[in-house]
């Protein structure tokens, strides 16, 4: 009966309820989707941070990384890499030789980050062909060919067949400049690294280098699939005993963080919008009880108790919040099934997304579980809200209230 009531009244003043039930909607499909682009935009972060710079796994020399000195390498990696290609669990491996040092052109310098590299084998890792906007990717057939980032070259003042002076130490500790031809420019993801990557052939940065022709300071090992990543990590320890071998998560802590951190963002966003919508609730089931003051001492001096008279309204918010979280969960659903198919472009903020590493279009996603954890909060939060107006009604004279107007 309590039931049957609750029900009918929440239809008395259809506009309330519909107010009440459009807020539900609108919190849930908001909470969702700023989830779901949160996720969406660190997700394509963390994709081309792992299948664009790093791969699922690097091998260095234990000081390489302490030091950035490429005297600290590994030997015999032509054998290292041959053993890799063999195992079917990884997609592709290649080595590098890395060096830090300065870039002069006529105009100015800076510091750069100099990695040498096998064009084909990087082409097939990082795809770093297609970032190429300018010129040809290492399409001389020359030595001295260097590709750089559309960022820095604004920044050195040069173009295509600039020539560029390539400062830095060899592993003799020998100061070294070496004359280059620029012969493409790229523009990546993420232009912070444009600005100071720049990339060599790798057997001519070898010899300036003074490193034997199986040496190199960097492994790097790209996987089918992810959940071979532990497997693989101690199948390459095995290959390099002396080496340090670390995954994408060691080499960049904070994308590791944002996965790990992001079921409390869920319930912190989450939670705040659902704060903001259970004082619309609570203001709605208020009025609703002040308005039928005469109507519940009526109830109440015929026998309905404070314990059912309670439930009433509760069970009144609740139904509110059964028919608007399907809604809202279905609303964002399609949402998100929509844009994460076509995604959403946000170009006219590409320069500072791109930046930090940002794609421009952001393609939003959300895994099960969430949408679980958004309703189960809805309902919480719908439960709590009615909690204040039910008390509101126990406090109720019978007497006092029957006479009121």
């Amino acid at each position: 009966m309590i039931v049957q009531i609750a029900w009918r009244n929440i239809w008395r003043n259809k506009m309330r309820s519909f107010v009440v039930i459009g807020s539900v909607i609108l919190g849930i499909w908001a909470g969702i989707f700023i989830l779901a682009f949160s996720w969406g935009l660190y997700q394509s972060n963390i994709h081309d941070s792992v299948y664009k710079q790093l791969s699922h796994i690097q091998i260095h020399h234990r000081s390489f990384r302490v030091e950035n000195d490429p005297k600290f390498s590994i030997s015999g990696t032509d054998k290292i890499l041959n053993s890799l290609h063999s195992d079917k669990r990884i997609l592709f491996a290649s080595s590098r030789v890395i060096s830090t040092g300065m870039i002069t052109s006529p105009t100015t310098a800076s510091g750069v980050k100099i990695l040498g590299i096998d064009p084909s084998s990087e082409a097939k890792q990082t795809g770093l062909n297609e970032n190429v906007i300018n010129g040809n990717y290492f399409g001389s057939g020359k030595d001295n060919e260097i590709l750089i980032g559309e960022k820095l070259a604004k920044k050195l003042k040069v173009k295509i067949r600039s020539k560029v002076i390539v400062t830095f130490v060899n592993i003799d500790s020998e100061m070294i400049s070496a004359a280059f031809r620029i012969g493409g420019i790229y523009r990546s993801k993420n232009t912070s690294l444009d600005e100071v990557n720049v990339f060599v052939k790798k057997d001519h940065l070898r010899d300036l280098l003074n490193l034997k022709p199986t040496e190199s300071n960097e492994i790097a090992i790209l996987l089918k699939n992810e959940e071979d990543l532990t497997a693989v990590k101690n199948y390459s320890t095995g290959l390099v005993p002396k080496g340090k071998v670390e995954d994408w998560k060691e080499l960049s802590p904070e994308l590791g963080l944002v996965i790990e951190s992001f079921n409390m963002y869920t319930y912190l966003i989450s939670g705040i919008i659902l704060l903001a919508l259970i004082f619309g609730i609570i203001n709605t089931m208020l009025m609703s009880v002040l308005e039928r003051i005469r109507e519940l001492g009526m109830l109440m001096s015929i026998g309905l108790n404070k314990r059912k008279l309670f439930s009433m309204i509760m069970l009144e918010t609740l139904f509110l919040t059964l028919i608007g979280c399907p809604i809202g969960l279905l609303m964002g659903w399609l949402s998100i099934e929509f844009f994460g198919e076509y995604g959403i472009d946000m170009s006219m903020f590409s320069e500072g997304l791109s930046s930090y590493g940002f794609s421009s279009v952001i393609y939003p996603a959300l895994d099960n579980q969430k949408y679980v954890i958004v309703a189960v909060m809805c309902f919480i939060t719908s439960l709590l809200a009615a909690i204040y107006p039910a008390y509101k009604a126990l406090q109720l004279n019978p007497a006092e209230a029957i006479r009121k107007i």
